[in-house]
């Protein structure tokens, strides 16, 4: 994986943490910080991925397991949770660095909660959230309930269809992937029911990276390993 784009915004420590150990896309970090209306707050936000990091780097070698903390924050969770509400209490909550910075500490203190595993399926999906691209396979899983072949849906824009620049997260329900494709955002400024699609495929059950059938029916694929894809009537 390639992270020679506006890697110098951090050390490096500090990018091989993000991309390798938490699986996040660097360019969906780096894109955000040097939107125009964030230009003020660069340095800001910049401080805080590294302070974040650096408490998860040092938490990760001593990580308790979730369970035993009876729903309380982790000693990392704290101090990342205190550090963001310090930033955001200057700002209102409709202010973007405002939603920046919660965002990424709600990303930060997933995976001090229970890593990855949190990190992937606790994604913010209606407002920013740094884009976690998997690339192995996250335990615990369900992989072995699957068909194989496994018929798959996936409920997103036309544009995704046309440019062939497929998600990750595909659903074994077409009736999710609808839910998604035109009710889940439908209150979102840029939701477009017009412009809204659901696909449906043929993926080989060796290629899957995780899997929960429990609640949304999720499967998560490779999509380099996607082959015909058909839009649903």
């Amino acid at each position: 994986m390639c992270h020679s784009w506006r890697v110098d915004l951090f050390r490096k420590f500090v990018v091989d943490f993000i991309a390798n150990s938490m699986k996040i896309e660097l360019a969906s970090i780096t894109n955000k910080i040097n939107e125009p209306d964030l230009e003020e707050y660069k340095e800001l936000l910049i401080k805080m991925i590294e302070n974040c990091a650096q408490v998860l780097i040092k938490f990760e070698t001593n990580r308790p397991e979730p369970l035993l903390l009876m729903g309380a924050d982790n000693e990392a969770e704290k101090e990342i949770n205190n550090y963001a509400l310090s930033l955001m209490g200057d700002f209102s909550h409709e202010d973007k660095i405002y939603q920046t910075i919660d965002s990424l500490r709600h990303a930060f203190c997933s995976f001090a909660y229970n890593g990855l595993h949190q990190l992937y399926t606790r994604q913010e999906n209606e407002v920013w959230h740094p884009k976690v691209v998997l690339n192995e396979i996250l335990e615990p899983n369900d992989i072995e309930t699957l068909d194989d072949p496994i018929i798959l849906y996936r409920g997103c824009s036309i544009s995704e269809y046309e440019n062939t620049n497929y998600g990750q997260a595909w659903s074994t329900s077409k009736e999710r992937a609808y839910d998604f494709a035109f009710q889940h955002y439908a209150s979102q400024p840029w939701f477009d029911k017009n412009k809204r699609v659901v696909l449906k495929t043929k993926y080989p059950k060796d290629k899957v990276l995780y899997s929960d059938q429990s609640v949304e029916y999720e499967v998560v694929i490779q999509p380099e390993h996607l082959a015909e894809i058909e839009k649903c009537t």
